[in-house]
């Protein structure tokens, strides 16, 4: 008798499938956004975001985020 040797599954290209008792179920945004399969458009172009992010950086314009701001303004006044 030969023991066969038990492969694991592969993985299907970095592909992100959310499961929930053994069945699949819809992706959380952070698992669609962090798989490999959104990073890319299926004829392997970018997508029309990343584009535009690029786009931006080349032409040096400057981050809006307000989440400094916030927390600054939520740490030195609110929260005490």
């Amino acid at each position: 008798m030969t023991a066969t040797k038990k492969t694991p599954p592969k993985p299907e290209d970095g592909k992100t499938r959310a499961t929930q008792d053994g069945e699949s179920s819809p992706r959380l945004p952070h698992e669609r956004d962090e798989s490999s399969d959104s990073q890319r458009n299926s004829d392997g172009t970018a997508t029309d975001v990343g584009k535009r992010a690029h786009d931006d950086v080349e032409r040096g314009a400057v981050d809006t985020d307000r989440g400094p701001v916030t927390d600054r303004v939520y740490n030195d006044k609110v929260k005490r």
